[in-house]
């Protein structure tokens, strides 16, 4: 078995899950994140006590999504194969080992 954790920006979303669910993955978690790295920093305009100042800057994090799944072997490799392909999603994909695995 393996656990695939994918980081990727919000708009990369919902291609990312019509992929696991073309896929016939049945357990998705995913989190929105504040992240940092080589992914896409957007410019954006600086509020002070809820009003723009028109003043533009690069935030030092962004907004995120991780994505989690555990899934067989032969599954991964297929998912990792397919997500690489599309063009759009962006990212970052850490494929864990899961030694063992129980329902509660």
């Amino acid at each position: 078995m393996k656990k695939l954790t994918i980081y990727i920006p919000d708009q990369s979303f919902k291609n990312l899950i019509q992929i696991l669910q073309d896929s016939e993955v049945d357990g998705i978690s995913y989190h929105e994140i504040m992240g940092q790295g080589n992914l896409e920093r957007k410019i954006s305009e600086k509020i002070v006590q809820g009003y723009r100042t028109q003043e533009k800057f690069i935030p030092e994090f962004s907004r995120r999504i991780q994505v989690e799944t555990i899934v067989s072997d032969a599954k991964a490799e297929e998912l990792l194969k397919t997500i690489q392909k599309n063009g759009y999603i962006k990212g970052k994909i850490s494929v864990s080992d899961v030694l063992e695995l129980k329902d509660l």
